[in-house]
């Protein structure tokens, strides 16, 4: 049957097939989101938008990986996080959800707008769902419509309800471990790997920053060591710059 998002539904069902072929890369994908859950507790708001931003990260690398030529656009495009190699720029929306499953997610954030019968029909996204203790599925408007309805502060989507209909087709569905939210008495704050990019141009805030905010762990400190010895000398744009001082920040492959 053809629809709008044929682009979309073949996308994810080639994803869904090369990664049940792939356990190392699955591995991955599980241990990396358990790592920034560990790290970036959800707790701390602003880490909540670092986490869910991550987890598109690992999304879109996870299908590059696996030989599909799609580019994470969610920083260009409010409708879609992952901009697929298509004529029609067809995306799709990566939510991830680590509390809650069963309940609403947000779909469209609408900020105290009016509520009224339309409304659902503004959720125009193929989206995948990444949902902690449950796996990765696939839904659509024309597949789940039935399941949003709308709040006075967004267009929400029932978990529960899309859960069912991945059991009814599990064809739209990805069995893999994705890990639950850890409480971490040790956590960090996003805004912590942020500043210390920004820092690298102002060294007295740098200094004062290295002691406080990061600690004194000689892994910390081995990491922050590298930023500084290599950044200066890599010739970075600036993109490339703040991936790498993030990854190094968090001890992950640079």
């Amino acid at each position: 049957m053809n629809s709008d998002f044929d682009t979309q539904r073949k996308f994810f069902s080639d994803y869904r097939i090369r990664l049940r072929e792939n356990i190392d890369l699955k591995s991955e994908i599980t241990h990396s989101i358990a790592a920034v859950l560990q790290r970036y507790d959800t707790k701390v708001w602003e880490n909540r938008f670092i986490v869910g931003g991550v987890v598109k990260q690992i999304i879109g690398s996870s299908a590059r990986s696996l030989g599909f030529n799609i580019r994470n656009a969610g920083k260009n495009n409010q409708g879609y996080d992952l901009e697929l190699s298509d004529d029609n720029a067809a995306g799709i929306s990566i939510k991830a959800v680590f509390a809650s499953v069963n309940g609403k997610h947000n779909l469209i954030n609408k900020r105290g707008g009016v509520t009224n019968d339309k409304d659902i029909d503004r959720w125009k996204s193929a989206t995948m769902f990444v949902l902690s203790g449950i796996g990765i599925g696939y839904v659509d408007p024309v597949f789940c419509s039935d399941l949003v309805t709308s709040s006075g502060d967004a267009i929400q989507i029932s978990g529960k309800g899309i859960q069912n209909f991945w059991k009814t087709y599990p064809q739209w569905f990805i069995e893999i471990d994705i890990p639950k939210k850890i409480a971490s008495s040790n956590s960090r704050v996003a805004s912590d790997a942020v500043s210390f990019d920004l820092f690298q141009d102002f060294q007295t805030l740098r200094k004062s920053q290295n002691q406080s905010t990061f600690g004194n762990s000689s892994s910390t400190q081995h990491n922050l060591t590298r930023v500084q010895s290599v950044v200066p000398v890599r010739g970075m744009d600036t993109g490339e710059n703040s991936r790498y001082v993030t990854n190094t920040i968090i001890g992950a492959p640079t």
